[in-house]
């Protein structure tokens, strides 16, 4: 249910498009004391703190009993799952080698919060297929959580459909990711005893308590802390290494870089500075990859992506962030998901199907839309989580699943053309029906030759509200349809003509 609950969360922030122009009370205070609690050691990395409600914290009840039992539980799937155990002793032995993880002595006495860990399985993965994962939202006998007396702090990036277009204003293209950023990131030693697991290699030992010392996956505060980093890091390399400074800022999403640039040259410089930087915080940019040979060229092949050789053929893909981008055409493709094998279709099926069809930029949202619109329906006849669908919605669903195998012939092109010396138009379109509203922005460029080119660059669609009699809110008309669609045109026009390379 937890897997389904962040498909669904990224499918919908999608759909959002007004940026928060403030930050709350809390967002505040944890910029406010980032600077103040932040330094860095000896080796240069980041040692942070916990962004803490106090007077939350100080409720906490008592946490080991219910770690234990989850603990119990895992041991007992690890009994029908070998492989799972040998993946998963594999890791915690890498945490512990890397010093990421502690054991507590017996004789330490301190408060401590003991914190449930499951796994999480990526077969796509090309690094880490099994990834440990830690509940730090699981209540302690108060019924207060960590995650309840932490500060989520503010979003410091720029959203996904920016970075994503950005990425596509530029003729070159160049991209990476962190390694295991997060536990490149030291957590204060005071704050390390709200960050304890227990474990054990075989059932026959007694039960051990570990501190974990860097900032840990399924902890409320760790994207801010993380991305916050990023910040700070691009902030002291502006001078020293300002291109790479320039990147940190805009093109990464968590830990992702989706880089543009306009020529070989400026391609290497920006590769350069970037191991630059980043190393001298502990953190290594590795996976790279570029629709430019050149570049490639000049970067170590244990850093070059495993999904491609230093010379790219025609079958490598790679996927960036929902979409699968083939870096030897400079093509965006779309997979079609893994769809549930049930043979009987319900609410919560349809929501997981639709939840995998992750397009940023809308450039399939004619197809999306007919998603969207179907799930509504389902709200209208307030259908239970798992009761079957009628045999109609279920052929419709069914045939809406085969169709979308024709995603597979489409490609579109990622740099959509635009240079410094184009002369660039934005033409925007928009229209209504009773069922949903939509908008488009397509990018018109006239290039020193006199061709032109026009690209689609960004579309979104949103179904039309529903009458709600309790509310006394009616059904929309045609015409306040219309103007919706003409106010989501203008949001999407202001937003694309703010992106800037």
């Amino acid at each position: 249910m937890s897997e389904l609950h962040e498909q669904v969360t990224k499918f919908w922030e999608l759909e959002t498009c007004h940026a928060k122009s403030t930050n709350s009370v809390e967002d505040s205070l944890c910029e406010e004391l980032f600077p103040r609690e932040t330094t860095r050691d000896e080796t240069g990395r980041f040692v942070v703190s916990l962004p803490k409600k106090d007077f939350v914290l100080r409720k906490l009840g008592d946490s080991r009993a219910n770690a234990e039992k989850r603990f119990y539980g895992l041991e007992k799937r690890f009994v029908n799952n070998p492989s799972i155990k040998e993946m998963y002793l594999k890791f915690i032995q890498e945490y512990q080698d890397m010093g990421h993880m502690k054991l507590v002595p017996d004789s330490e006495e301190v408060l401590r919060y003991y914190l449930p860990h499951h796994h999480v399985l990526k077969p796509e993965s090309t690094t880490t297929k099994l990834r440990v994962v830690i509940d730090a939202s699981c209540p302690s006998t108060s019924g207060v959580s960590l995650n309840d007396g932490l500060m989520v702090g503010p979003i410091v990036q720029d959203d996904l459909i920016t970075i994503v277009t950005r990425f596509r204003l530029h003729k070159f293209a160049i991209v990476a990711d962190i390694a295991k950023m997060y536990r490149m990131i030291n957590l204060a030693e005071s704050d390390q005893r709200y960050q304890c697991i227990l474990w054990r290699n075989y059932p026959l030992e007694p039960l051990k308590t570990y501190k974990l010392t860097t900032v840990t996956y399924g902890t409320a505060s760790v994207p801010f802390l993380a991305t916050r980093c990023l910040q700070k890091l691009a902030e002291d390399g502006e001078q020293s290494h300002p291109l790479a400074a320039k990147i940190l800022k805009k093109d990464f999403y968590m830990d992702d870089a989706l880089i543009g640039i306009d020529t070989p040259e400026e391609g290497k410089q920006a590769v350069k500075e970037l191991n630059d930087l980043l190393c001298s915080v502990g953190f290594v940019l590795r996976k790279y990859n570029s629709n430019c040979e050149e570049i490639l060229a000049d970067i170590q092949e244990d850093l070059l992506s495993d999904r491609t050789a230093l010379e790219l053929d025609s079958f490598s893909t790679i996927i960036t962030l929902g979409l699968i981008w083939e870096p030897s055409t400079d093509l965006f493709h779309f997979r079609v998901p893994t769809w549930s094998s049930s043979s009987c279709i319900t609410k919560r099926i349809v929501l997981s199907d639709a939840s995998k069809l992750f397009d940023p930029l809308g450039l399939v949202g004619p197809v999306i839309v007919q998603a969207k619109m179907f799930i509504q329906s389902l709200w209208q006849l307030k259908c239970g989580w798992d009761d079957p669908l009628t045999d109609e919605m279920q052929l419709f669903w069914t045939e809406f699943r085969r169709n979308l195998s024709s995603l597979d012939t489409l490609s579109i092109p990622r740099w959509v053309g635009f240079s410094s010396s184009s002369d660039v138009e934005l033409h925007g379109f928009c229209d209504a029906s009773e069922k949903a509203y939509g908008a488009c922005i397509y990018l018109r460029c006239t290039h020193e030759d006199g061709s032109v080119s026009v690209k689609l660059l960004v579309s979104k669609s949103r179904v039309a509200p529903l009458e709600d009699l309790k509310r006394k809110k009616r059904k929309q008309s045609i015409p306040r349809q219309e103007l919706s669609s003409a106010l989501l045109q203008a949001i999407y026009t202001k937003n694309s003509a703010k992106v800037r390379p």
